[in-house]
C-alpha cells in the first residue's frame, strides 16, 4: 500500500512536470540544470534511503521501549475511522507547519535552541534555492521534496507519521499522506490559479476565494513562501492555511504572484548540486554569520 502512494505522488509530479516543460513554463531560465539534478537526487535519498532508514529506526525504537506495541493501535481507525483520519491529519499538520516555522523564525536567544534552529536552516535551505544567480528562477513541481540530506531526519511529523503506520493505523496513514502529498505537489506546480478567483470582477467570488485561502493553502500562498523578501517566512503549513491564520500569525494572501522566486545562492550551490544538498556547515546559520 505504501508502494501505491508512493506511486500516485510521483505519477502527478511527473505529469505536472511534463506540462510545465510542453507549456515553456521551465525555461528561459526558471529552471536550471541544478534544479533538475537536485530534483532527482533529493526524490532517490527519500526513497530509497530517508523513509526507510527512519522507519527502521523508529520500528526499533518503539519495540525495545513498548514490546509487542506493533499495530497495537488498529482498533482505533477500523471503529472510528473518520475521527482517526481528521485527528492525525491535524497533528500531522501542525507538527510540520510549526517546526517549518521554526527554521524560518528569528533566532532564539538560548544557544542550545540557535544550534538546532542553524540545523534546521541548513537542511531546509536547499528547497528554497530555484533557477541561476540571474533571479529568473521561478518554483516548479519537482522543487516539492527538495530539502537536504538531513530534514527527513529532524522534522516530527515525519516521526509521527511513521509511529502512526507502526502502530497500526495503516489505513489512515495511506489517504492522509496521499491526500498531502498530492496537496503539496499542486501548491509548487508553476501555476496561479487562484489568482484568478482573488481577482475576480465579482466580489463575492473574490470573497469566497479569500474566506477559502485562511483554511487551505493554495498555489499562489506558497509561491509568496517561496518568494525573495518578506514574505518567504510567511504561510508554512503545506495544506492547512488555518494554522497559519489562527496559531503562527503567519497568513499571508496575495493578488500577485510573487516578483522574484528563491534565495540568494553562493557560488558553490549554484554550481555544485552534491554541495547544495550534502551541506554540513551548521555553523554558518549561527549568529554573526
Amino acid at each position: 500500500m505504501e508502494d501505491l502512494l508512493k506511486v500516485a505522488v510521483m505519477v502527478f509530479i511527473v505529469v505536472a512536470a511534463v506540462w510545465e516543460f510542453a507549456s515553456g513554463r521551465d525555461r528561459g531560465g526558471k529552471r536550471t540544470k541544478q534544479d533538475w539534478q537536485m530534483a532527482f537526487l533529493a526524490t532517490f535519498m527519500m526513497a530509497v534511503v530517508q523513509r526507510p532508514v527512519l522507519a527502521i529506526v523508529v520500528s526499533v525504537m518503539l519495540s525495545g521501549v513498548f514490546p509487542n506495541s506493533a499495530g497495537s493501535l488498529a482498533w482505533l481507525q477500523e471503529e472510528y475511522f473518520w475521527f482517526a483520519l481528521i485527528g492525525y491529519f491535524c497533528i500531522e499538520e501542525f507538527l510540520h507547519g510549526s517546526s517549518h516555522l521554526f527554521a524560518h523564525m528569528k533566532r532564539p536567544k538560548n544557544k542550545t535552541l540557535q544550534w538546532i534552529q542553524a540545523f534546521y536552516k541548513m537542511s531546509h535551505r536547499p528547497h528554497h534555492l530555484s533557477g541561476g544567480q540571474d533571479n529568473k528562477g521561478q518554483l516548479t513541481v519537482t522543487q516539492t521534496f527538495i530539502n537536504g540530506w538531513a530534514w527527513w531526519f529532524i522534522l516530527p511529523n515525519f516521526w509521527f507519521q511513521i509511529t502512526c503506520l507502526y502502530l497500526g493505523l495503516t489505513e489512515v496513514f495511506i489517504i492522509a499522506t496521499v491526500f498531502k502529498g498530492l496537496w503539496s505537489a499542486h501548491t509548487h506546480v508553476n501555476w496561479n490559479y487562484d489568482l484568478y478567483f482573488l481577482n475576480h470582477k465579482y466580489k463575492w467570488v473574490r470573497n469566497t476565494m479569500w474566506a477559502l485561502c485562511h483554511v487551505i493553502c493554495f498555489p499562489t500562498q506558497h509561491h509568496q513562501h517561496h518568494s525573495r523578501g518578506k514574505n518567504s517566512a510567511k504561510n508554512v503549513t503545506a495544506t492547512l492555511a488555518i494554522y497559519d491564520w489562527l496559531i503562527f500569525k503567519t497568513l499571508v494572501i496575495e493578488t500577485t504572484k510573487p516578483e522574484i522566486y528563491g534565495w540568494r545562492q553562493s557560488d558553490d550551490e549554484a554550481n555544485s548540486v552534491l554541495k547544495r544538498y550534502f551541506n554540513t556547515n551548521v555553523k554558518k546559520y549561527m549568529p554573526g554569520r
